[in-house]
C-alpha cells in the first residue's frame, strides 16, 4: 500500500499543475481580448469625436496618401492661442486629383498658410497679367503714368486668343491705358496685355517682382508667357490685396476689374476677387482673394484641357473645401 500511494501522488501533483496552467492561459487569453476590445473602442470614440468636430468638411472623401504639404513657418499667426484644425483632409481631396495639380491657400488674418505641390512650376497663361496691371497701377499712384493717355492698336499688338479688341476693333483704334488695364484684367484680353506691354516695357515689371520678394526669372517676355508656382501666385495675391487696402488712388478701380472677372474658376460664397488663365493644356489656373468674414487667398494651378464639366466641377469642389477649412481657422 505505501507503494501504491508513492505512485498516485506524482499523478495528482502533475493533474493539478497543468489544470492551473490551462486556466492560467485562458484567463490571460481573456484578459488580451477584454485589453483589445478597449482600446478598439476608444479609438471608435477618438474617430466619432473628430467626425462630429469637423462636421463642415465632412464630405471630403479619404485617400491613402502621403502628404507633400507644408505649412509656412514665415508667417507666424497673429492670434497666439489659435488652434489649427488638421490639413490631412484637405490633402487626401487634392490627391485624388492628381500630381498636375498645385494650391497656396493663405489667411490674411490670422497669417496661416498652407501649400499643396506649391512649387511646382507652370505656364502662368493669363495669371500674371494681374500683377502687371498692378505694376502699372503702382506707378500711376506715384505720378508716373496718366491712366487717361490714349494709345492706338496697332498690328503688332494682334493676338488670337482671350478678348474682344481684336474680334471688335480696327488697326487704329485708340483706347486709354485706364481701359486696356481693365480689358487686361476683366477680359483676360491678350491684345490689351501686349499693348500695355508694348507701352511700359518689361525691365520695369522685373525690377518690382524683384522688389516684392519675386523671381524675375519666371518672367516671360509678353507677360502672359511667363512660368509660375502656386508659391510665387501666393505672394502676387497678397501683394494685390495689400494694395486694395492701401486705399491708393486707384485701388478700389483695380479691385472692381477683379471682382469683375468674366471667367471665374474659383467660387465662393462670398465675395471673390480674381485671375483665371488658360492655354490648353498645359495651363488650367485661378488666383483669387475671397472676402469672407476672415478673407483668404486660394491659389489653384493645374495642367488640363479645361472648360469641361469636370473642370468646372473639380475647382469648385477644392474651392469650397477650403471656404469650409477657413472657417475653422476663423
Amino acid at each position: 500500500m505505501h507503494h501504491t500511494k508513492r505512485r498516485q501522488k506524482p499523478k495528482r501533483i502533475g493533474y493539478t499543475t497543468n489544470h492551473e496552467r490551462k486556466n492560467y492561459a485562458l484567463h490571460l487569453l481573456f484578459a488580451i481580448l477584454l485589453l483589445g476590445f478597449f482600446i478598439f473602442c476608444a479609438n471608435r470614440l477618438l474617430i466619432v469625436l473628430g467626425e462630429m468636430h469637423f462636421d463642415t468638411i465632412r464630405t471630403l472623401r479619404p485617400l491613402q496618401y502621403e502628404s507633400t504639404t507644408v505649412q509656412d513657418s514665415e508667417y507666424e499667426p497673429q492670434c497666439t492661442n489659435l488652434i489649427t484644425p488638421p490639413t490631412y483632409m484637405l490633402d487626401e481631396l487634392l490627391a485624388r486629383h492628381g500630381n498636375n495639380l498645385s494650391v497656396y491657400f493663405e489667411n490674411l488674418e490670422t497669417g496661416f498658410v498652407y501649400r499643396f505641390n506649391a512649387d511646382l512650376v507652370y505656364f502662368s497663361a493669363s495669371v500674371t497679367k494681374a500683377m502687371y496691371a498692378l505694376y502699372l497701377y503702382q506707378l500711376a499712384e506715384d505720378g508716373a503714368i496718366n491712366l487717361d493717355s490714349t494709345h492706338a492698336f496697332t498690328y503688332s499688338d494682334a493676338n488670337w486668343g482671350s478678348g474682344i479688341i481684336q474680334r471688335r476693333y480696327d488697326f487704329g483704334a485708340t483706347f486709354t491705358l485706364r481701359e486696356l488695364l481693365r480689358l487686361n484684367i476683366s477680359e483676360s484680353d491678350n491684345v490689351a496685355t501686349l499693348m500695355l506691354r508694348r507701352i511700359h516695357g518689361l525691365d520695369g515689371y522685373k525690377n518690382f517682382i524683384a522688389e516684392i520678394g519675386g523671381n524675375p526669372e519666371l518672367v516671360g517676355c509678353r507677360v502672359m508667357n511667363s512660368n509660375l508656382t502656386a508659391n510665387e501666385a501666393g505672394l502676387f495675391a497678397r501683394e494685390i490685396f495689400a494694395y486694395f487696402e492701401s486705399g491708393g488712388r486707384y485701388s478700389n478701380e483695380f479691385m472692381s476689374h477683379m471682382f469683375n472677372n468674366q471667367f471665374p474658376f474659383i467660387v465662393s460664397d462670398y465675395p471673390v476677387a480674381s485671375k483665371t488663365g488658360w492655354t490648353s493644356p498645359i495651363a488650367w489656373h485661378d488666383m483669387a482673394i475671397i472676402y469672407a468674414p476672415s478673407p483668404f487667398i486660394l491659389v489653384i494651378l493645374s495642367e488640363r484641357e479645361g472648360w469641361c464639366d469636370t473642370d468646372y466641377a473639380d475647382f469648385a469642389e477644392i474651392s469650397m473645401a477650403f471656404q469650409q477649412f477657413n472657417r475653422l481657422l476663423a
